[in-house]
């Protein structure tokens, strides 16, 4: 099938549904290459699939079956790919762990999924050790290539299984799972970026799969009938270098990458790579500029976890700042905090529906106060604000929510902020976001202390339990959190606060 010719749809053709595309693109070219891997080492076709027979044989010996979660924590790496792929056809369901969480944040997602199997990456093995956790423990490591192909039953998923469970931050409470089918991941692949002009793609994927933004080059690369190549974790000086060295042809950059590329200094080999489709969220400041200066083109989208590329832009030709128009079997509200549309042009919550079936998040795991809440009216609340102007083009003005985006991370500020309530000398926090030269946000921390408070002692206790992207790069004192009557705190207030913060990281890049 032509890549232009992809149905709009995954219940349109439920052979491409992703384990069930690869598995019978092994059979067809088992000596084409899929994958490659800039530490070194590929994969063809066939030897993908012989690698993912091997975790089902691996898994199966464990017990693992219909409906089981098998949880991981893995760096982008061919055995996270197999690992997808072998859990879905023994029916399971893949819930992949970020890798930096760790202590309470990962027991949390332990206690609420219960996976049947952890498998870790040798390195990662020493944060499950601190849990004391009784679940069965796999290490990826090079034992699986001695181990005999499952020749057991094989199950082809539809578009209504459920392709993976992220856990991911809320504005209240604790990291909730959210339950993705393939129709889900399917339509996020489809629409993230214009097929046209991308038959046999060679895709950039230095994202994590533990996102969305790692799963989908490899659904897009498969969809295209070509390869994908994994880092582990973007790295700006050498973007290009492994452009050149992989004949990359698209890529997705994403946060704080989009101003790292082009804050970088001109050079007159700009121009001079395989590199041609770009998806940008967001967006450089000068769009024109920096698809001129790296001869490319760019297109843009809002998505999230819940949701599959629902606003996307064309090639290059959409109004500045603009993230796009609703895509073919979307429909969009914008509303005001009483759930009725706004005006034309006037700012209000986006919500969203498909006329496909499950191609919006199935629900939150164990959550179903949470899940109506989303659901409320029918449509499905992503908690951000927009407008629309009257050509149908959309534009992202912030989160409603409290989530703070850092480095293509969400952060909780009520995770954050139990963690910071736990110090002896801290009376009460509040969390917020603080824009960055980069177009990313740096964590700001608001404390009224008690007694015997030191900010630097606040910092180091932070740095002992947080992942590095949730840790505060500056930390101020007040006497008292300002609060509605409800005993919210108002954020809004902090961020446009004006004080002198008692401790800066040392690292920090000011503005």
């Amino acid at each position: 099938m032509n890549a232009i010719d992809l149905p709009d749809h995954l219940d349109a053709d439920h052979s491409l549904v992703l384990p069930t595309l690869l598995r019978d693109r092994a059979r067809r070219q088992p000596d084409e290459t899929f994958l490659h891997h800039t530490e070194g080492g590929s994969l063809t076709h066939g030897q993908l699939e012989r690698r993912v027979r091997q975790w089902m044989s691996r898994l199966h010996q464990l017990k693992v079956g219909a409906g089981h979660r098998v949880m991981t924590l893995l760096p982008p790496s061919f055995d996270a790919v197999a690992m997808w792929l072998a859990t879905a056809r023994l029916g399971a369901v893949e819930m992949p762990v970020n890798t930096a969480l760790r202590g309470e944040f990962l027991a949390h997602i332990m206690r609420d999924g219960e996976p049947q199997v952890v498998v870790v990456a040798p390195h990662h093995l020493c944060r499950l050790a601190e849990l004391r956790s009784n679940v069965t423990i796999v290490v990826a490591d090079s034992g699986i290539e001695r181990i005999d192909e499952y020749d057991g039953p094989d199950y082809s998923p539809r578009p209504h299984d459920v392709s993976t469970m992220v856990y991911t931050s809320g504005t209240s409470g604790r990291s909730k799972g959210v339950v993705v089918p393939w129709g889900q991941q399917y339509a996020t692949a489809r629409w993230l970026m214009p097929m046209e002009g991308r038959e046999r793609d060679v895709w950039y994927g230095p994202w994590a799969m533990f996102h969305v933004s790692g799963k989908v080059g490899l659904y897009s690369s498969a969809l295209l009938n070509g390869q994908l190549v994994l880092r582990n974790g973007f790295s700006t000086s050498n973007f290009w270098q492994d452009v050149q060295r992989f004949s990359v042809t698209s890529t997705m950059i994403v946060a704080s990458t989009v101003a790292f590329l082009d804050q970088a200094e001109p050079s007159p080999s700009d121009r001079d790579h395989s590199l041609r489709n770009v998806c940008a969220a967001p967006m450089p400041p000068d769009p024109a500029a920096f698809a001129h200066r790296f001869g490319i083109r760019l297109s843009t989208l809002f998505n999230m976890t819940e949701t599959a590329s629902p606003i996307v832009t064309g090639w290059d030709d959409f109004p500045a700042r603009s993230c796009g128009r609703a895509r073919p079997g979307i429909e969009t509200r914008i509303v005001d905090e009483h759930g009725d549309d706004v005006p034309v042009g006037q700012i209000g919550e986006l919500l969203l529906r498909s006329r496909a079936p499950h191609e919006i998040m199935a629900g939150y795991w164990r959550a179903p106060q949470a899940t109506v809440d989303a659901w409320r009216d029918l449509w499905f609340h992503t908690g951000d604000a927009v407008r629309q102007d009257a050509d149908g083009d959309f534009y992202f003005i912030d989160r409603l929510k409290d989530t703070i985006r850092r480095g293509g991370e969400n952060i909780s500020s009520a995770e954050l902020e139990a963690v910071v309530n736990g110090h002896p000398a801290v009376c009460e926090s509040a969390a917020v976001g603080i824009p960055t030269p980069w177009n990313d946000r740096d964590v700001k921390l608001f404390v009224v202390p008690m007694p015997g408070f030191d900010a630097g002692d606040l910092a180091a206790y932070l740095d002992e339990r947080l992942p590095r992207f949730m840790r505060p790069s500056v930390i101020s004192v007040l006497d008292v959190l300002p609060k509605t009557h409800t005993a919210r705190v108002k954020k809004s207030e902090l961020r446009a606060l004006n004080d002198e913060p008692v401790w800066t990281r040392p690292d920090r890049r000011s503005p």
